[in-house]
């Protein structure tokens, strides 16, 4: 399947392993993310959604605007890679966002 899509290739290897896992912590949040208003659990498998994963987005936030700072900054210093770069500055900026929006109502429900 990957060997037939070359562009998905050749965006695997611009990203590199350590970002590749970043994006795909950063999906796994997105996709376990409780329902907004619900309770927190402090003992059992339960507190994975409703303690430590809600403790991890501010962290996957933070590293993903910190990578696309770097990516800047290596972009500044190989402009012979600008696509490169401007690509990981693309992903970075927006798996940040889709974090950001997709936990907004369960931020919004503990604060409010």
């Amino acid at each position: 399947m990957i060997s037939t899509l070359p562009g998905v290739r050749k965006l695997m290897k611009w990203m590199g392993p350590l970002r590749l896992m970043l994006v795909f912590g950063t999906l796994a949040l997105v996709v376990l993310r409780p329902a907004p208003g619900t309770k927190p659990a402090y003992a059992g498998w339960e507190m994975f959604p409703t303690l430590i994963f809600p403790a991890l987005v501010p962290l996957f936030f933070m590293v993903l605007l910190l990578d696309a700072i770097m990516g800047a900054v290596q972009l500044a210093s190989h402009p012979e890679q600008r696509r490169r770069y401007q690509t990981v500055i693309g992903v970075n900026l927006g798996t940040a966002l889709l974090l950001v929006l997709w936990w907004w109502a369960y931020f919004g429900a503990i604060i409010g």
